[in-house]
């Protein structure tokens, strides 16, 4: 499928009784842009995306681009929370900008006061659609210009400023188009058109492109994630290891992720080293220092069938450099299993 010049503009959807009908009369603006065929998750893109740790980086990532808007902010997360992100979505809103969100209706004892909030500042929010087992994507589009993408959620005082996460921004035209796309499907309860992507999503292409980036692997391989329990990915990494390439892999405490016992008996019998970290939250490998995801999928059958997800595969050297780093950095303190 080839996409060779698309002009975008976005109708206003209505949302039910949470709809601001002010807000509704200014939908975000999305420019022209010149689009080929941005079909494999490897194609090149215009811009790297930009690639940054938490806790390390605190809450800048999300803040400095959400600071920015000017028209619309889209947003899905699995949980929100207090600080910055809040606080900003809260601001835009009541500044009059069109925010919408979404939010796990699974987890709604926790997201429930953030919804009122939300609402009362003058956002459109919405729980996310029963069909998911959890709508646990984890990104935002401001401007239909830029997203930002994370493997956390949006609690300052434990996400992001306690846990091991990834924050992806990404500016490259036909990302943000894609993920434009993918919010207004959820939105309105749709099927997204996801044929021609290079982004990484549930259920409709995670499974397939976390797996070719494993099996690219020809001399390295590094894993640093929340879960290990899919088979496929463990036997794809277990194919790896036969062909010579060196693993690493650091997962969170098995006390907190049960599988990543039998995870862990597993790695052990393929004399893989494995350690973990506590508050290892992300989900990212790195093959050869040259192929690269992270995202919201973790590496478990639900996550990559049954829910909604969306990450990202890098082959520019700037975003893979800060994956490597922080895996050495946390590889340097793991325990031992």
């Amino acid at each position: 499928m080839k996409r060779l010049f698309v002009l975008f503009a976005l109708a206003s959807c209505s949302s039910g009784d949470n709809d601001p009908p002010a807000v509704d009369a200014a939908p975000p603006m999305v420019d022209a842009v010149p689009l080929a065929d941005f079909c494999n998750a490897t194609d090149p893109r215009t811009v790297p995306v930009t690639v940054l740790a938490t806790p390390e980086a605190g809450e800048a990532p999300y803040t400095s681009v959400l600071a920015t808007a000017q028209t619309s902010i889209d947003v899905e997360v699995y949980l929100m929370g207090y600080g910055g992100i809040l606080d900003l979505l809260q601001a835009k809103a009541r500044a009059g900008l069109r925010v919408r969100v979404i939010l796990d209706e699974g987890k709604k004892d926790t997201n429930q006061k953030y919804f009122e909030m939300l609402v009362a500042a003058g956002a459109q929010v919405k729980w996310s659609d029963p069909k998911f087992s959890y709508f646990h994507a984890k990104f935002f589009v401001v401007d239909g210009k830029t997203a930002v993408m994370s493997t956390g959620n949006y609690s300052k005082s434990y996400s992001i400023d306690l846990e091991r996460n990834f924050v992806a921004t990404d500016s490259d035209p036909a990302d943000v188009l894609d993920l434009v796309n993918l919010f207004e499907a959820d939105w309105t309860g749709q099927t997204p058109a996801m044929q021609c992507t290079r982004m990484v999503i549930s259920p409709v292409n995670a499974r397939e492109r976390i797996l070719a980036v494993i099996k690219g692997a020809q001399q390295t391989l590094d894993i640093e994630s929340m879960q290990f329990a899919d088979w496929d990915v463990r036997n794809a990494v277990k194919a790896r290891v036969e062909a010579g390439v060196v693993v690493r892999v650091l997962l969170a405490d098995a006390n907190w992720i049960d599988a990543n016992a039998t995870a862990v008996t597993f790695l052990k019998g393929l004399a893989v080293p494995v350690k973990w970290i506590p508050h290892l939250h992300t989900k990212m490998l790195v093959a050869d220092g040259k192929a690269a995801y992270v995202g919201s999928e973790n590496f478990s059958q639900t996550s990559l069938d049954r829910n909604r997800e969306v990450g990202v595969i890098l082959v520019e050297a700037p975003s893979i450099a800060p994956l490597s780093a922080t895996f050495d950095k946390d590889w340097a303190i793991g325990t031992d299993f």
